[in-house]
């Protein structure tokens, strides 16, 4: 044998050679493996055993050009075995060889010239050997050339079947041909739902229960696809002869349930309130008085999609004050309204709302929706009423700190005009009680949890009269476990006062009207109106059905649409097999679209895959004001992600919690300006930010792992077709088959009942409750506690429950009697403090047998009557808002540290504040990197090390950590905390997030949610040692450490730091351009902060200047107040 003839090695080998691959649009350079050396000769070969296992493998090889390159393309392309081939196969070209037959490259030239003349003469023939059934593989010249022009280069991969397309930037779109070939392997794509991006169900493995999200296709990058003559995006490809397998698979999952059937509609009378309004698709109204709410059997569907219509009262006559023709507003406020709103007058319902008899006579009303209708306005005229007409202050509870800064934003300039205050109510905002102010009145704009710490400050210090109004946005999340306890616990005491406060609640999904409104006492009032129609679609693989729900079928309610593929390509297709390229194109960037993603890391992903495959157009549109975002998330923010660098270019964003709240600010103001077309979120911005759509999507029926319920799901929708933005709103509800029966059970269900939590957690709402009734004076023996629990919304549930209420309160008392958190008011002489067991009064009727007297001098016996009170402990766990069992825990990490407390730095005090939020382990949002933690241990300097030392944390352990890479073991509780302690630590040396982030590998958003967690806590220790005589020394601790959380700034920026929305990086601009303090801002012109300050919108200028002027009307009331307490001593 020559020296020159050598077998060829199969497996992966380094590169050697490119080759230069002309297309008749482009010249792209692919790299490619060599199976030739440069200079090897004519007799370089290998042989057909080797064709036939490169066939069987189904590896498609180039024979053509051989004459100029000697490279050869080894490709994990797969030609469609049932698409007809358009040259004829070589097989029969190799039979006449022998196995071990060398091919060299003359003979691979005989054998290509007598395939160019076997394809003119033959027409197109299946092979019908065995050989070939067993191998489809095309190798003809014509066919492989055919397959190189017209198949995109990132689909040619390296031998070892890995595809790297992220090295290779296309320039010209991709091209879709009849030969497109897939380009990836089926090993390996994820064909899953669960996948971040959906391939087809039928694939999927029906025993897959969890939501998996996966980064498949996290660093594709394809740059564009098909495009029409025009340069036209995409193409909707409608075909009407197309079989509706997917449709009718759909049909055919949920033909288990019944169609929801509305209330029969009454018949209206002659004073019935008749619609006036233009649109077609507004329904009725309902509206219906608590004392006949029981006995209404109209009301018992409220949760139906349609409402039917009923009987409307006649206006009634009240004696509420009247400063003015609109609902008893002056002209003014009804002008800055409708120039603020930017609309012309208020639509039908809203007039009949505000006229409603629960109105007039101050009754309590829940008043229900769908998204969009203008809920928000109607409450805000009943807020400005109470205070500019009652002269009453005012408490609007809504969920989340995002939506209470840009209330307290909202509502800024009719306080300046019309001289009321509005208060911040969040974290470290807001002082409790509040100042007491003769002149101006109030509107306190609070989070769930603030509102509460409020209203308890104003009850201790019977001040509660002062309140004559709390409005309750989002009042389903009475049902949310957590946060929906406090809530709920709030509502009953203000209702047990009995102080004339009226409490109006809003919300556009609740399940059970007639169980909250029976808690709440409060009259009905729903209406099925949008000032937009909004129409619902399902897509079913490449089918669309629309959901219209005046359908009494099935078929009629899920209606075939259209079948879509958009032109994509196969490379396309398996990137985005949902099409959700082809749903934004039809709408953007002209119009809006919200993408709803399952998790956070998905909204990524998404965006980074539109961002990949979206034309050109969405580059160019409005390039210069995404220049600016891009400089502005820079410089202000300090830091522009990733992602966003890659995806707002296309004017695409992503929005969820891992974003910081200046960074979630600009993209929603980019958003709303029409800067950002698209923005892919989570679940979360349905409730939290008012961001109106043309177009939302639903990436898949899911949030995080749990499937989606109904209420979020209206939530979601509902975001589509606001006011202004068309004549029609469309939501997409992409699913699988293996989702269909539980999509079918969704939206065939009635909307999500709102169960009330006081019992979860062994009851540690219903304590909370109780605690701080005892606490509060207002409830002090178990009769007052049995009134007090009969009130609530969980005694309203209890049948359905099979809870008994009584039982849990005589179960809690005696727990917390033996846990010493309650006392008698006077212990009788007899009776020793330290008692072991409880007995009520029935106790005792009911006992049989008689004890020893030293057993009856260690029990106490209660009757319903008894008065009692909290101790020392009892009231510090009132006071912080916690159970008793975590305020023993915080009261014994107090007491160790108040020994051996380290104060050379902040180190160890923020320690004592992480362990307030603390579970079990401590790794409450994250847990600790023990790489990370070790380097960082052994570069501190030796006072913070001394504070490890102390928590039992040794070299040894240093070692261990090191060597195991993981903190679990003893220290695993106490190791996460300091974890935490010590990025809060960087915090407070003025450390930027940013930097924080990447240093402690946790995101952003994470780190700021931290921050404000820990101001919270800091505040709750503060108020637990106030009750505790022997912690006097951490009080002035604490309250400077939450001072300094609260600002993260240096002495000089913080007065800035008390306007809302104004961060570390805003108030150093605001510093640099001369606004050094409160005083400078409120003198200041918009349009001169605008000029002065970079990346500042008018929008935020004019908020900025109107929450100064507040904070100074604020100043000028105290100075006012004490001006006159100064008179009065005079005279």
């Amino acid at each position: 044998m020559s020296k020159k003839v050598r077998k060829i090695q199969w497996s992966p080998q380094k590169l050697t050679a490119k080759r230069k691959c002309v297309d008749r649009k482009r010249i792209s350079v692919l790299q490619t493996e060599n199976l030739f050396d440069s200079e090897e000769d004519e007799v370089s070969f290998f042989t057909v055993s080797k064709l036939n296992t490169i066939q069987n493998d189904r590896i498609i090889v180039d024979f053509g050009n051989l004459e100029s390159d000697n490279t050869l393309f080894r490709s994990q392309i797969d030609l469609d075995e049932n698409k007809e081939i358009n040259q004829q196969t070589t097989n029969t070209q190799f039979n006449s060889f022998d196995e071990n037959t060398f091919l060299t490259k003359s003979l691979l030239d005989n054998v290509m010239v007598e395939c160019r003349e076997t394809s003119q003469v033959n027409s197109i023939k299946k092979e019908t050997s065995a050989d070939s059934e067993q191998d489809k593989s095309c190798l003809t010249e014509t066919a492989l050339e055919t397959l190189l022009n017209d198949t995109p280069l990132e689909l040619f991969s390296s031998p070892n079947g890995t595809c790297n397309l992220d090295k290779i930037e296309l320039k010209e779109p991709l091209l879709k041909t009849e030969n497109a070939a897939n380009s990836f392997q089926q090993n390996n794509a994820d064909d899953s739902i669960f996948n971040t991006i959906n391939l087809h169900s039928e694939q999927n493995d029906e025993s897959q229960k969890q939501l998996k999200i996966d980064d498949t296709f996290a660093n594709i990058n394809i740059e564009y696809f098909q495009k029409d003559d025009k340069n036209v995006a995409l193409t909707d490809v409608v075909s009407h002869d197309v079989e509706l397998q997917n449709s009718q698979r759909f049909l055919d999952d949920i033909a288990i349930f019944k169609v929801p059937q509305a209330p029969p509609v009454p018949k209206p009378q002659n004073n019935s309130y008749k619609s006036k309004q233009a649109y077609n698709y507004v329904g009725g109204t309902q509206y219906a008085v608590h004392s006949n709410l029981e006995y209404s059997k109209t009301l018992s569907n409220l949760s139906r999609l349609d409402w039917d219509s009923q009987i409307f009262a006649d206006k009634l006559q009240s004696d509420f004050p009247s400063k003015g023709d609109f609902f008893g507003l002056p002209d003014k406020v009804k002008k800055m309204i409708f120039e603020h709103k930017g609309i012309e007058k208020l639509y039908e319902w809203q007039e009949e709302c505000l006229n409603l008899p629960a109105i007039r006579l101050r009754k309590n009303l829940i008043y229900a929706l769908p998204t969009s209708g203008g809920k928000t306005l109607v409450a805000e005229i009943l807020m400005l009423r109470e205070v500019l007409c009652r002269e009453k202050d005012v408490l609007f509870i809504l969920p989340y700190v995002s939506i209470v800064q840009e209330k307290v934003c909202a509502m800024s300039p009719f306080a300046i005009a019309m001289d009321f205050i509005v208060d911040e109510y969040t974290a470290g905002k807001g002082k409790c009680p509040p100042v007491k102010r003769r002149k101006r009145k109030s509107i306190f704009i609070a989070s769930i949890e603030k509102g509460a710490v409020l209203i308890d400050s104003l009850i201790e210090t019977q001040r509660a009269d002062e309140i004559g109004l709390v409005v309750v946005d989002e009042l389903h999340l009475i049902g949310e476990k957590g946060r929906g306890a406090t809530l709920e616990v709030l509502l009953t005491k203000i209702m047990f006062i009995d102080a004339n406060i009226q409490i109006v609640g809003m919300s556009a999904t609740i399940g059970n009207l007639q169980e909250v409104s029976n808690f709440l006492k409060a009259d009905v009032y729903t209406r099925s109106f949008r000032p937009v129609e909004l129409r619902e679609y399902i897509k079913c693989g490449n089918d669309i059905l629309e959901i219209k729900t005046a359908g009494k079928t099935l078929e009629e309610v899920f209606v075939y649409n259209r079948n879509v593929d958009y032109n994509y390509n196969d490379v396309i297709a398996r990137c985005d097999p949902d099409h959700l390229a082809g749903l934004v194109a039809e709408c953007a960037p002209e119009n809006c679209v919200l993408i709803f993603c399952p998790s956070r890391k998905n909204c990524e992903n998404v965006a980074l895959l539109l961002s990949r495959i979206l034309p050109n157009k969405f580059r160019e549109h409005r390039k210069r004001e995404k220049d600016d975002l891009m400089d502005a998330l820079d410089k202000v923010c300090g830091v522009l992600g990733d992602v966003l660098a890659k995806t707002i270019p296309y004017g695409i964003a992503y929005h969820h919690s891992g974003l910081t709240i200046d960074e979630r600010k600009f993209i929603e103001t980019a958003y709303r300006f029409g800067v950002l077309s698209v923005i892919c979120c989570t679940s979360t911005l349905a409730a939290g930010v008012n961001l109106p759509a043309k177009r939302v999507i639903i990436r898949a029926p899911y949030v995080g792992s749990e499937f989606i319920t109904l209420c979020r799901y209206k939530q979601m929708v509902g975001r589509a077709g606001r006011a202004g933005m068309g004549e029609a709103g469309e939501s997409f509800l992409i699913t699988t088959s293996r989702d269909n029966v539980r999509v079918g059970d969704m939206l065939s269900s009635p909307m999500d009942k709102a169960i009330s939590s006081l019992h979860y957690e062994d009851a540690i709402g219903l304590q909370s409750l109780i605690l701080s009734a005892i606490g509060l004076e207002i409830a002090t023996c178990r009769s007052d506690l049995y009134r007090l629990v009969a009130s609530t919304l969980l005694a309203v549930q209890a049948t359905e429950l099979q809870l008994s209420t009584e039982e849990m309160v005589l179960k809690l008392i005696r727990e917390m009697f033996k846990h010493k958190v309650l006392e008698l008011c006077s212990l009788p002489a007899a009776v020793t403090p330290n008692i072991s067991s409880i007995l009520t009064t029935q106790d005792v009727r009911n006992k049989t047998t008689s004890a020893s007297s030293s057993q009856e001098r260690r029990r106490l016996f209660i009757s319903k009557s008894t008065r009692f009170q909290l101790t020392n402990i009892g009231r510090a766990a009132f006071k912080a808002g916690i159970d008793y069992n975590r305020t023993y825990a915080i009261y014994n990490e107090l007491k160790f540290s108040q020994k051996h407390l380290i104060l050379t730095n902040y180190a160890h005090l923020l320690y004592l504040v992480v362990s307030f939020n603390s579970n079990v382990k401590g790794d409450e949002l994250f847990s600790a990197d023990a790489s990370i933690l070790y380097r960082t241990y052994m570069s501190l300097d030796a006072t913070t090390q001394d504070l490890f030392k102390l928590l039992g944390f040794t070299e040894a352990s240093a070692v261990k950590m090191a060597k195991t890479l993981s903190v679990q073991g003893p220290l695993e509780l106490k190791l996460n905390r300091l974890y935490k302690a010590l990025i809060l630590l960087d915090i407070l040396n003025v450390k930027p997030v940013p930097s924080l982030a990447v240093q402690y590998k946790v995101e952003r958003g994470t780190l700021q949610t931290l921050i404000n967690q820990s101001i919270v806590a800091a505040s709750a220790i503060v108020r637990l040692c106030e009750q505790l005589e022997e912690f006097w020394c951490y009080k002035s601790l604490f309250e400077r450490i939450g001072s300094k959380l609260d600002r993260c700034g240096t002495m000089e920026l913080e007065a800035l730091l008390d306007l809302p929305a104004v961060k570390i990086n805003r108030a150093k601009q605001l510093y640099s351009a001369g606004f050094k303090t409160i005083e400078d801002i409120a003198k200041c012109q918009p349009i001169h902060l605008v000029r002065s300050v970079e990346h500042m919108p008018m929008k935020i200028a004019k908020e900025i200047i109107s929450a100064a002027k507040i904070i100074l009307m604020k100043k000028l009331d105290f100075l006012e107040e004490e001006a006159e307490a100064l008179k009065l001593c005079l005279k």
